[in-house]
Parts: C-alpha cells; structure tokens; sequence
C-alpha cells in the first residue's frame, strides 16, 4: 500500500536543517567569541608580565581593534593567535607564563630582549611550538628536559644568554628539529651528548662558545641536510669524523679555537662548501689536495696549526677563492705560481711559516687584493709589479730577504698599513706621500736601506699613529710638519743620519697628551723600551714612544715635550744635544723610560725629574751635567750602582762618592745619612771587639800563667795566694752593694 510520509521525510529533514543550522552557527561564534576574549585577556596579562613596554601601546582593551592586528601577533583562518613575533621590543622580566594559555600558539620569538631568570620547566605545555627563539635575553640555569617533549619543533634558539648550568640530552628527542643554536652561553663543561646524533634534519647546528669538550660524535656525520655547523671556541679534541668531509650540502664549518688534532681527512666532498675555519687547532699533517673540488670556496683559514709540507696546487686553481689564512704553520716550498691567476683574491696571509722563493706576478692580476701578509719567511726577490698596482689597505712583508726600490704607484689611495721591517728594500719616500695614502696609520720600514730624506709631506699624513724609520740611512732634518700629527702614539726615528734640531712645537701630538685612541693590532714594530729592545705586536692604549737616538740631533731639548704627559718612552740618546734639561721634565708623569746620555747636556738635573713615580730606567751618562742629584725615596732606587750618571765628572752626591759644597767633612755619604751611619757603626764594632779580644788574651796569659806557677810550689804560696784573692773579693762585693 503506497505511504505519503515515505515522500514528505526529505522535506521534513530540510526543514530541520533550516532550522538548526542557524543554531549551530551562533553556538559555534558564540565558542569561538568567547575563545576570542580569552585570548585578548591572555596577550593583555602578558603585556603586564613583560613590563608593559612601549612598543606594545597597539595592545588594548578596546574591541574595536581586534587582537590579530596587534603588533607582532599573527592569527591563522579562524582568527586564533599562532605567531608572537616581538623581537627587540623592550620587554623584561622573567618568562610569561600566561601563554601557556594560547593553545594554537606555533611560533614565539622573543629573541633579543630583557628576559632573566630560568626556562619554565613545564615550557612543553605550549605543546604545538614549531618555533622557540629565545636568543640574545638574560635567561640563566638550566635549560629544563621537559623541552624535549614538544614534538613539533624545528627551530630551537637559546644562543646569547646567561645559561650557567647544563643543557639536557633530551633535545635529542626532538626529531622534527632542522634549526639548533645554544652558542655564546656558560654553560658547565659538557660533551655533545650522543643522543643529539639522532637530530638527523637538522641543517644549522650552533654550539659555539659552551666549554664542550671531548669528540664531535661520528653520528654528526650522517647529518645530510646539514648546511651550516659552528663549534668554534670550545675545548673539543680529537680527530674530525672521516664522514663528516663527505657532506656534499655543507657549505658552512666553523672549527676554530679548539684543540682538534690528526691528519685533515684526505676524501673530501664539500661541493658547495663556501667558508671553512679550522684555524687554531693542533692539526697536523698536509693540507690535502681534495680541497680543489670545493669549486664554491671563497674563504679558506686554517692559521694556527702544525700543518707542513707545500701548499697545493689545486687551492690556486679554486675560481670563487677571495680570502686564504694559511699563517702560523710550518709550511714549506713556494708560493703556488697560480695563485691569483684564476679567481679575484682579496686577501692572503701566510706569515710565519717557512715559505721561500719569489713572489708571483698572479697575486694581484685583477687588481683586487686589499690584504697581504707574508711576514716572517724567507722570500726573495722584488715586490711584483701587479700587486703594486692593487688597492692595497694592508701590507705586512716584514722578516723577509725581500729588495728593490718601491715605486711611487705603490702607495695606493686606500693604504692604512704599511709593515715592511726588517728586508733589504732601498730607495726614497715620494715627496708627496700624502697625495698619495692620505689614510695611512702605520709606516714600518724599519730595518732596512731606505735613504734620502724624510719628505715633509709625512706632517699632512693626519692619520699616522705610528712611524718607524729606524736604522736605516735617512739624512737631512726632521721636517718641521711633522707636529701636526696629532695621532701620532709611536716615532721612531733612530739609528739613522738625521741632523740638525728638533722641531719646537713637538707638544702639539694630541695622542700622547690625552691618548684616547684605542689600540692598533698587527703594529708588529722594535721598539728599545726600558733599555730593551722589545717586538711589539699590538699597540695598546698605553703604548707611546719616541726614540731619535744615535743620529747627530743637536740643540736644545725643547721645553714644549714636558707637555706630552702620556708618553712612555722618551730616547734621545747618543746625539748632540746641549743646554739644560727641561725644568718641567717631570710633568711626563706616564714616563716608564728615559735614555738622555751620550750627549752634551749641562747643567743640573731638575728635581721635578725625581717626582716620576712611574719612571723605571733612567740613563744620564756621558754629559756635562753638575750639580747635586736629586734625593726622593723612588729616585735614589734607579741607579744605586752609579751607572746612570757615569761621566758626568760634575756631578756629586748619593750614588757617586763625590762630596757637594755644603756637605762639611763628611763622607760623600752624607748625601744618604741612613748608609753612611751604618758603615761608622760597623766599624767601630770591629774596633771595639779587636780591642776586648787583646784584653781577654792579656787576662788568659796573665792569669793562668800566674795560676800555674803558684800550683807548682803549693806549700810556699797556695794558700796566702787564695787568701789573698778572698779579701779582694769581700772588699769588691761590699763596694758593690754600698753604691
């Protein structure tokens, strides 16, 4: 029998749905309203729990702004918070729990703020974190385990904080992980934990600076996405795993200052490694020839090791190669002759080595070297000709065998150092050198066959900080200019042929009157301090110098140096200088060394001379001083031999044995009556005791001869003998006790 409800049911349901659906979709905004309010109340605690820092005013309570347009918030489709993006925004305190509460929460970067106190330990309840960046903040102890729970994480930064504890395995539960930098922390000394070989996506891995030591795990090695891989600045040890050379993404490694030892490994695969540091380390053994398939490399620094054996062929051949650090190792043979020819090099150093032979013409065949340094070998042989056509900054060719003139067109626009001691070299300086390096800093030519003379141009050189020209064979005078360095920290202008005087306003050299500069590496310069010929490889703050000695300078010393009061050093030795010393010499309060002899100074030495607390060696010797030398506790400490005023025959008083006018009768010691009573006091002990010991031996002979020869006729004269003594006694005793 045919039913009319089987046709209506359809309709019915329609009917239904039209109804409820209404109703479901104001439950559902209803929820998602009230999940809305919750939020903003969150975010709002959590701005009162960072400090409620200005960068934060778009955060308020006003409904009409909705929260996902607040700064450094994102929202996913349904309008739920997902991202907390506040980097460098002022805020401090310690870690806000209140977003714990924000359940979609992916991303919180919070990176580069005030942060401090500890990680919470239950920072897992922010369950679905793909992102936790909370580098560059204050957080300290431990990095709690339980953050090895949140499963969905990739990228992990704690890098730059204060973390003095320890750091747990459980990071190794991590597997999604692909970002991971705990760098630059104080974190308690520690292995790599060998869970953490299980992070196999990971492709940035940073432990730099967290006093790990022992191995790097062979897990590491089996890390194929890696890219980027810092442990530099540890106490890690041991040979590098063989695999870790055949990760064929890497193009990142930083493995400098550790204590890494071995042989590099031979089978390399670094096709697109761009920049490798293993500088100092204990690596031993060649640099292996594989490193010519690393046909994207552009920086290559391996200073600091025992590496030996010749520097490979294959390295020159490298087209991308821009910056070579091959320095401090014990390589030997020649620079490879292609080096330069097939990529645009920027910048080599292989000082201190054992490296020989002559220089390539390649070095600078695209003219863009800008750093050379290949101190301390044996190169010979001239300059060439293309890198003297570079635009060279630095240059340090220091310790070598190396000769010939340098042309003008050396001095390049943009040269700030210049370090060529101790070589062969010879020729003039170009008049206008100031044109030529208006920027330059350094000017080491020091030990060498320079002539001619000091072009007056050097005073325009507004930059200089340091010159040293010694012993070479510079003549004429020291040109008047030169005062206007007001840089200028160290001049060393000695062992030379320099003549006539120095130039009166020398008390304008700003730098050695405030001295504010901050120090210079790589000075690398001789320098006679404190009677000692001395290297010195950085110039501090406290580093000033001048030194004209053995030249034939003559004239007066001008009044105007006592005004340098931050100069150390002051050597005018062995010269021609006359007249008087500065009265006001002892304004040079920072004074540590003074060299005046070999001179023809007259005069007396000036009292404020002693009043230099600093002042550690003092050389007057061979003058025509007179006078008395003056007497200060610190002062009478720095010759007590004499030798500092030897031959100076005018002279009187402690330490020669000269007496002064005035002194009387008494000893040249006067001049220290401490000394001088001591030496009477001696002897008249001596003559005291030489004296009791003839009236002892007098008494000895006297008494036991007279003792015997009673003895030997005993009946006749023993007993008045002694009776005889008794009365003595008696009468002695009651004397005695009567006065």
């Amino acid at each position: 029998m045919f039913n009319k409800n089987q046709y209506s049911s359809p309709k019915r349901t329609f009917f239904h749905l039209l109804f409820f659906l209404p109703l479901l979709f104001l439950v559902v905004n209803s929820i998602k309203v009230q999940e809305n309010e919750e939020e903003r109340s969150i975010l709002l605690k959590f701005k009162i729990e960072v400090g409620n820092p200005s960068s934060l005013k778009s955060w308020h309570s006003d409904k009409s702004h909705h929260h996902c347009n607040w700064e450094g918030i994102s929202c996913d489709a349904h309008r739920s918070v997902t991202e907390i993006y506040l980097t460098s925004a002022g805020m401090g305190g310690e870690f806000p729990i209140s977003i714990f509460n924000l359940s979609k929460l992916e991303i919180l970067q919070l990176h580069s703020n005030y942060f401090v106190g500890r990680i919470p330990v239950d920072i897992h309840r922010i369950r679905n974190l793909r992102v936790l960046g909370l580098g560059k903040n204050q957080f300290s102890g431990d990095i709690p385990s339980s953050i090895g729970k949140l499963q969905f994480l990739q990228e992990l930064n704690l890098s730059q904080n204060l973390f003095n504890g320890s750091f747990p395995c459980e990071i190794g539960n991590l597997s999604n992980l692909e970002d991971l930098n705990m760098s630059k922390n104080y974190f308690l000394p520690s292995k790599i934990p060998i869970e953490f070989s299980k992070l196999i996506k990971l492709r940035n891995f940073l432990m730099s600076n967290m006093s790990l030591y022992g191995g790097i795990p062979n897990g590491i090695g089996n890390f194929s996405n890696l890219k980027f891989l810092d442990f530099q600045a540890n106490n890690l040890s041991g040979k590098l795993p063989e695999n870790l050379f055949l990760l064929k993404d890497l193009y990142r490694v930083h493995f400098n200052d550790n204590k890494f030892s071995g042989d590099l490994p031979k089978e390399t695969e670094f096709s697109n490694m761009d920049l490798i540091d293993l500088s100092n380390n204990e690596f031993t053994g060649s640099i292996p020839e594989g490193i010519g398939k690393w046909k994207n490399l552009k920086v290559l620094w391996m200073h600091g090791n025992r590496l030996s054996g010749k520097i490979p062929v294959s390295i020159a051949l490298l087209p991308k190669l821009m910056n070579i650090d091959l320095s401090e190792n014990n390589l030997s043979g020649e620079l490879p002759q292609e080096l330069g020819l097939h990529s645009e090099l920027m910048a080599l150093d292989v000082a201190k080595n054992k490296l020989s032979g002559k220089l390539s013409n390649n070095l600078c065949l695209y003219g863009s070297v800008i750093s050379f340094s290949i101190s301390s070998n044996k190169f010979t042989g001239e300059l060439p000709e293309t890198l003297l056509n570079c635009s060279l900054m630095d240059i340090s060719v220091d310790n070598n065998m190396l000769s010939g003139e340098i042309p003008a067109s050396f001095w390049s626009f943009y040269l700030v150092y210049v370090v060529m001691s101790n070589n062969l070299f010879s020729g003039k300086l170009p008049d206008n050198l100031s044109q030529l390096s208006p920027g330059l800093t350094i000017l080491n030519l020091e030990n060498n066959n320079f002539g001619g003379s000091i072009p007056t141009s050097i005073g325009s050189l507004k930059q200089l900080k340091i010159i040293s020209l010694r012993s070479n064979n510079f003549h004429g005078s020291i040109p008047k200019i030169i005062v206007n360095l007001q840089q200028l920290r160290i001049l060393d202008l000695s062992l030379n042929n320099l003549s006539g005087q120095i130039p009166i306003k020398i008390g304008k050299w700003r730098g050695l009157i405030e001295n504010s500069s901050p120090g210079i590496g790589n000075a690398n310069i001789q320098l006679i301090t404190k009677g000692i010929l001395i290297q010195l490889q950085t110039l501090y703050n406290s580093s000033s110098a001048i030194d004209l000695s053995c030249n034939s300078l003559d004239g007066s010393i001008p009044e105007e140096i006592s005004l340098l009061k931050k100069l150390s050093s002051l050597n005018l030795s062995h010269n021609h200088f006359s007249n008087k010393i500065p009265e006001n010499i002892g304004n040079l309060s920072a004074l540590e060394s003074l060299d005046f002899s070999s001179n023809r100074l007259s005069g007396h030495i000036p009292q404020s001379l002693a009043t230099i607390d600093s002042l550690g060696v003092l050389n007057l010797s061979y003058n025509n001083l007179s006078g008395r030398i003056p007497v200060q506790n610190h002062f009478d400490t720095l010759s007590l031999d004499g030798s500092a005023f030897i031959g100076n025959d005018l002279l009187c008083g402690f330490p020669t044995k000269k007496l002064c006018e005035g002194d009387g009768k008494t000893s040249a010691g006067d001049a220290n009556p401490a000394i001088e009573v001591g030496k009477v006091d001696q002897e008249d002990a001596k003559e005291e005791l030489l004296l009791y010991a003839i009236v002892a031996l007098g008494f000895a002979v006297g008494f036991w001869g007279l003792f015997f020869s009673l003895l030997l006729n005993k009946q006749n004269w023993w007993f008045p003998y002694w009776k005889f003594v008794d009365s003595i006694v008696v009468r002695m005793t009651d004397y005695i006790q009567n006065n």
